[in-house]
């Protein structure tokens, strides 16, 4: 299907497009002022902020009066997240099993509207006219996740929650906030000061390519979310159906966390700082009870602070090498009869897991803490931890063959910090390219997975790593509209006509503000040029993903120098 600019109908242009709309005859057209009946008493709250989205003047009335929209929000009328939209020209109802549900048929009605109801400050004169029609919907996956890395380089908090309304319009309901690396720590603490007065910033950071000889800024980087910033987040998130799952890097990605508080780490730090580099690093958190017990401390704050159901905690990229260096790590596994760094890794997670659990939470990590477990146990079953899935499909079919839950969050096509075309216009990326049309023709999970593999996986996620992306503009420039693409297989899975609604999808994105890379190559502006972003041969995309296949296999993490080789020389 080709959707012609100058005839389209917006039923054609949804996106996610639902499971199944009707297009009736005839259109109805929002009063300016918009009375809004809600059967439910306790959703009605939720219910009108998400009908204020709407660019009309939401007036509420009681039952019983007339009302130009009627919300419904009843149990088992829908799946969940589910919703059934009627619009007619005197009127438009809404049912949903949930008040998520009611959100995404708001979104789904704005959609429905010209362009410019995605402006903060709507014209006076648009008439708000939309087609009538039937929707019934409801999401493939409940895990629809993005993840926004904070520690590599700080965005303001104002920044962060536009990034949330930009997630809402496209049904995203799972926002991973990286907040914890190498490069900095962005949780306040006021148990542990030391993680804000030295983990949160950095002397400079690296703006060379990681196959470029090295070259730093010399301008010192940082910022912090205060408690109020983060539960403010959490709470905008939360309002909008989004729900914040922070991340706290262990036992590696930790040199922030091991600057603050040097006696955490194996082997021992001489000068422990912040680092300023990109890449992987040897130092990790030391399992000792005492470090253990700082550990309990800090997670325990952060769910004080955090109400979520989840917390990720890494598990990534562990050169375990370091601990068996360390004669106190020696000593600590001697006590538990630990007799590899393999078995040493295991037991660490599971002492954090068994932290977080008696705080409520359920633990996440990355797929490497799972392959490093079943190489210990033969199996890795028996665990709870949520397993995000990086490595590929191979990996993330052994977690889910051994029973594990699984969130599919692959480098081709969900890492979004890749350049989005091989062309040399495109701007500095760690690699690539992920295009447009690979995360648009991106089938999940597999067609040779069995039905109990496939109930196993909860969803899927993008990420946005900001090694190399250090404004919110490249933010912008580096998700849109890979992102749209990937909303649309997150919600529906089913592929058709996804890039040429991408295309007419772009002008929602304007009126939203969204800085997107246009479909046809970046704007001049966007562009690497000759200076320090330019273009820079990426790592061929099966070279890399093989080396994550091997890793995977063999319970390892891939050696840095490995990655120095890949591509021409820069």
């Amino acid at each position: 299907m080709t959707i012609d600019p100058t005839t389209v109908n917006p039923t054609d242009t949804l996106l996610p497009m639902p499971r199944q709309i009707e297009r009736l005859a005839g259109t109805a057209t929002l009063p300016r002022e918009l009375r809004a009946k809600v059967a439910t008493d306790a959703h009605r709250e939720a219910t009108i902020r998400a009908l204020e989205q709407l660019p009309v003047r939401v007036v509420p009335v009681p039952s019983g009066q007339p009302a130009f929209v009627d919300v419904r929000v009843m149990p088992g009328v829908t799946p969940p997240e589910g919703y059934l939209l009627t619009v007619r020209a005197d009127g438009i109802t809404i049912a949903a099993c949930d008040p998520a549900g009611v959100r995404h048929a708001v979104q789904t009605l704005r959609q429905l509207l010209p362009d410019a109801a995605f402006r903060q400050r709507p014209p006076d004169d648009t008439l708000w006219t939309l087609p009538c029609c039937d929707v019934s919907d409801h999401p493939r996956f409940a895990w629809r996740g993005a993840l926004l890395d904070v520690a590599r380089h700080f965005m303001p908090k104002h920044e962060v929650l536009r990034h949330i309304e930009l997630l809402a319009m496209h049904k995203i309901n799972r926002l991973q906030l990286h907040l914890t690396d190498e490069q900095g720590w962005r949780i306040e603490s006021t148990r542990h000061p030391r993680l804000t007065e030295i983990g949160a910033w950095r002397h400079e950071s690296q703006v060379s390519h990681h196959r470029d000889a090295p070259l730093f800024d010399g301008t010192p980087h940082g910022g912090i979310y205060s408690k109020a910033d983060l539960r403010e987040i959490h709470d905008y998130a939360a309002d909008r159906g989004i729900l914040l799952v922070p991340e706290i890097e262990l036992p590696g990605h930790c040199g922030a966390l091991i600057a603050a508080y040097p006696e955490l780490g194996a082997p021992p730090v001489r000068d422990p700082q912040v680092l300023s580099t990109w890449g992987l690093h040897d130092t990790l958190v030391a399992p000792t009870e005492a470090n253990f017990a700082l550990l309990a401390s800090i997670l325990d704050e952060i769910c004080d602070v955090l109400p979520g159901t989840y917390i990720h905690v890494g598990g990534d990229e562990s050169r375990l090498t370091g601990w068996e260096q360390d004669p106190r790590v020696r000593d600590y596994a001697a006590s538990r009869g630990l007799t590899s760094a393999a078995a040493m890794f295991g037991d660490f997670m599971q002492r954090i897991q068994a932290i977080l659990t008696a705080r409520g939470r359920t633990m996440i990590t990355w797929d490497d803490s799972f392959a490093t477990q079943q190489q210990i146990s033969g199996t890795g079953a028996g665990d709870d931890a949520l397993i995000m899935a990086w490595r590929g499909a191979d990996v993330a079919r052994r977690a889910a063959a051994a029973g594990r839950h699984v969130i599919l969050a692959p480098v081709q096509p969900t890492y979004f910090d890749y350049a989005q075309s091989d062309s040399p216009t495109e701007p500095l990326a760690i690699g690539g390219p992920v295009t447009l049309a690979d995360v648009a023709g991106w089938e999940p999970v597999p067609p040779d997975w069995r039905e109990s593999e496939r109930a196993c996986v909860l969803g899927v996620q993008c990420q946005v790593w900001t090694e190399y992306i250090a404004s919110p503009r490249r933010v912008d420039f580096m998700l849109y509209p890979r992102l749209c693409a990937f909303a649309d297989v997150a919600w529906n899975g089913q592929a058709t006509a996804r890039t040429p609604r991408v295309a007419h999808h772009l002008g929602r994105l304007d009126a939203a503000g969204v800085e997107y890379r246009p479909i046809a190559g970046p704007h001049p502006w966007q562009q690497g040029g000759t200076g320090r972003l330019r273009h820079r041969v990426p790592a061929p995309m099966q070279a890399v993903l093989a080396l994550h296949a091997q890793a995977a296999d063999d319970g390892r993490t891939p050696d840095a120098a490995t990655y120095q080789n890949f591509g021409a020389p820069a």
